[in-house]
Formats: structure tokens, C-alpha cells, sequence
């Protein structure tokens, strides 16, 4: 051996497992570097037990959101010496299947899920296999599994209260699909804001699309043509509400002073677009530290664990795009 130690003193430093001294560790460590070693992963974590990775799964990589929740994840993982692999689902059950068998065969410590409910075979997935996971993006309040959020129902409920009492009384909703829980939520609010104020639900003012600036532009084409359009729309997502208001400005109606464009997440562009989207905050960065730091915990308390879920404050950023009804 060119460091003069024995193979457990070699293997003691590479794995951390007992103390050395420091002329031993830094001689070990050279001579490492010199042969460029890189000692088997697999075997490595099979034989202390831990890997250093974490599975991040997410529904897509093109939104700006999941995005910026993506590289927050990475930096709180990487602080604390973990590497993340990222799976993009593509909001396909087989593809996400076929990514968990994955992350079970590379021994990942643990796993981060953006989703905003549990499906069955991910539930099946993790009662069968004892890996730590954090769901983000859902409320769990049985604590099967842990669990960080912001209130949905309330955010939107919040977003329709502030364009009522704007004086707003035909406001549209530029939904997600409501197969989802968290657009179901979002609608139920919406829908709950509307009848404290005496309005009742117009279904003809609710589309239920994807999260993207073409389906605000798709949406805002179908409902700015009507002579009973709305004063005011919220939108599932600041990109939805830029569609909207491109969708506004062919029609020829101004934001806000024809109509009010309401978003919801408070990404960067929001800020920098014109006129600047009024939106609810979702505390992006909070919800990808406290997610990060439920699965530290988890990988370090192990059985001693309690599972447990986050409900995060949401705020109304007011901007540009929405106006209060005069005359």
C-alpha cells in the first residue's frame, strides 16, 4: 500500500467510519488522489448503510415553478453532502413507476416527491420499501406519510375575496385540471369566496386547463369574446395569467383598466412583466428547505421519526394587473 497503512485504515478514512489522525488521513487522501480512486458506490453504501442520494421526483421540468423548487432541493441536499437524482415523470404513471423501481436499486436515503396527492402505486410503493419520503405540494392529514404545503383552498379563497372586495362581482377562473386534488381545492375556494358574497357559480367562467401560458392564451381567446365577459379572472399560475393577458391585449382590452388578471405562485416574471401580476405567494423557497429538512430528519431519526405535515403562510403580492371596479 503506497500510504504504509493497512486496508482498514484506508477503508476507516474513505468511509468515516472510526477516528484517524490527521497525518494519516491526509496521507491516505493523497495517495487517492494521485491513483484516482473511486471506490464502488453500491458496495460502499451497502456497506455503511447509506448512499448520499436522494430521488427527486417531479410531473414535468417545464415549469418555472417546479423548476426554481428543483434547484433550492439541490442546494439543501448538497449543503448537507447528498446528491439528488432527478426523475421527470412527465405526469405518466409508468414512467414514475419505473423511476421508483430505479431509486430502490440505487439505495437512495431518501425521496422527494412534488405532487399534490398520493397515488396508489406510489403509497404501495413506499409501505413495501422502507425509504424515508417527503410529499410536497400536499396537505396529509392522516400523516401516513410526511407531508409539506401551503393551504390551496384558502390561497384561492383569499385571491376571489380580494377582487370582490375590489368590487368585482363576475370573476372567471382559469383552473388546473381538476382531476388534481390541489385544483380541486383551488376550485373550492374559489367557489366558496363567490357565495360569501352573495354570487353564485357561473360554471361558463371556469376552465379547467394546464398550468402554462398557452392554456391562459387558449383560455383568455375562448372567454374575452363574450359580450358576459368577467371583469376579473384569478389563474391557476402567474403563467396562465401572462396568457390571459396576451389573450386581453388581442381583443383589445386593457389590463387592468378592462380587466382585472389575477396569478398565483409569485415567480420571478411575474415581478418583471408589465404590467406586474397581482398574485398569491407560494414561499417557494421555505417549501423546498422544510421539504429537504422533513427528510433529513427522517434519514437521521429513522424508526424514531414522527411523520408529520406543514401547512405554509401564502400571501397576495398586489401589482399592476388588477384594479378595483369604479362607477
Amino acid at each position: 500500500m503506497r500510504a504504509n497503512v493497512s486496508p482498514a485504515t484506508v477503508s476507516r478514512v474513505l468511509n468515516q467510519s472510526k477516528p484517524v489522525s490527521k497525518a494519516v488521513r491526509e496521507k491516505v487522501l493523497k495517495v487517492v488522489e494521485e491513483l484516482n480512486f473511486n471506490p464502488n458506490a453500491v458496495a460502499r453504501s451497502l456497506a455503511m448503510k447509506e448512499s448520499k442520494l436522494i430521488g427527486v421526483l417531479i410531473p414535468g421540468i417545464d415549469s418555472v415553478f417546479l423548476s426554481k423548487f428543483v434547484n433550492i432541493l439541490e442546494e439543501e441536499f448538497f449543503k448537507h453532502n447528498y446528491t439528488t437524482l432527478l426523475c421527470n415523470t412527465r405526469c405518466d404513471d409508468d414512467i414514475e413507476k419505473d423511476y421508483l423501481r430505479l431509486l430502490k436499486d440505487k439505495y437512495v436515503d431518501g425521496v422527494v416527491l412534488m405532487t399534490s396527492h398520493p397515488k396508489p402505486h406510489q403509497i404501495e410503493f413506499f409501505e413495501q420499501v422502507d425509504i424515508p419520503a417527503v410529499f410536497a405540494g400536499h396537505t396529509d392529514p392522516t400523516k401516513q406519510f410526511s407531508s409539506v404545503n401551503i393551504n390551496n383552498y384558502q390561497a384561492m379563497y383569499d385571491a376571489a375575496r380580494y377582487l370582490l372586495e375590489n368590487g368585482h362581482q363576475r370573476i372567471g377562473l382559469f383552473g388546473g385540471p381538476f382531476i388534481y386534488r390541489q385544483a380541486m381545492e383551488r376550485l373550492s375556494g374559489y367557489r366558496q369566496a363567490l357565495a360569501d358574497y352573495g354570487i353564485g357559480y357561473d360554471e361558463s367562467l371556469v376552465f379547467a386547463n394546464d398550468y402554462d401560458i398557452e392554456h391562459g392564451y387558449e383560455n383568455g381567446m375562448k372567454l374575452f369574446r363574450r359580450e358576459d365577459k368577467p371583469t376579473a379572472v384569478c389563474c391557476v399560475s402567474d403563467m396562465v395569467a401572462i396568457g390571459a393577458i396576451k389573450a386581453a391585449e388581442e381583443y383589445g382590452l386593457r389590463v387592468p383598466e378592462d380587466i382585472s388578471i389575477m396569478g398565483f405562485d409569485d415567480i420571478r416574471l411575474a415581478k418583471a412583466y408589465r404590467p406586474g401580476i397581482t398574485t398569491i405567494r407560494q414561499p417557494i423557497k421555505e417549501l423546498s428547505v422544510q421539504a429537504a429538512e422533513m427528510l433529513l430528519q427522517q434519514i437521521r431519526q429513522k424508526e424514531n421519526y414522527i411523520k408529520e405535515t406543514r401547512v405554509l403562510a401564502h400571501d397576495i403580492i398586489v401589482r399592476g394587473s388588477c384594479m378595483a371596479v369604479t362607477g
